[in-house]
């Protein structure tokens, strides 16, 4: 009897639902030392986490995460919360000094990185120069000197991104480049790191967490 080929094909999963699955599980075996020292700190049954300008309740247990408006925040930011408080070891805070694609895991997905991250701030908030100050005061932004606009966005307590932004020009639109710490690969995924950058610049774009 030939056997039919659809029993060798998985059933579909809830890609979301299984990486916070897969989160909490890690977290669970995560110490208070180590919590702590990723910048959470102990507040009852809960930790707080600064994210932004914002502080994060997270339950290390069940794996929710709500923010300081007491409502639970989207699946991207409970995974990219969770993943993060899952990491271990001392992985000591870098300054942002690298591009997406010098990441060597990232090179394929560069393409990828400057349409969904990249060439959407540009398309948005990132057009022009008042529109990026204002968004980037709004999360905690803070201004450094370099290009024709920088913010650096401590993104959770160990982890920084860099924003240089570069006018436009007779020739050529504004464009813009997104720094990362050497080590992201110690706390994220490449597919996790896509996320983050996404993530910061849908909330430069007002949204939600």
């Amino acid at each position: 009897m030939q056997r039919d080929p659809r029993i060798s094909i998985p059933p579909s999963q809830n890609n979301y639902a299984d990486a916070v699955q897969h989160a909490v599980a890690h977290l669970g075996a995560q110490g208070s030392s180590q919590l702590e020292l990723l910048g959470a700190k102990p507040n009852g049954n809960l930790w707080q986490l600064p994210v932004l300008n914002d502080t994060f309740d997270v339950d290390t247990k069940t794996g929710c995460v709500g923010a300081s408006s007491g409502q639970p925040v989207g699946l991207p930011w409970r995974i990219l919360t969770l993943h993060y408080l899952a990491v271990r070891g001392n992985v000591e805070k870098q300054i942002p000094s690298v591009g997406f694609a010098d990441i060597s895991a990232g090179r394929s997905y560069a393409g990828v990185y400057k349409a969904r991250v990249i060439s959407r701030l540009c398309a948005t908030v990132g057009r022009t120069a008042e529109t990026l100050c204002s968004a980037a005061d709004n999360i905690g932004g803070v201004a450094i000197e370099d290009s024709d606009l920088g913010y650096d966005f401590d993104i959770f307590p160990q982890i920084t991104l860099r924003l240089l932004w570069y006018a436009p020009d007779d020739e050529f639109p504004a464009s813009a480049s997104l720094l990362l710490p050497k080590n992201i690969l110690s706390f994220f995924s490449v597919e996790d790191t896509v996320v983050l950058s996404e993530s910061l610049i849908a909330r430069l774009s007002g949204k939600d967490f």
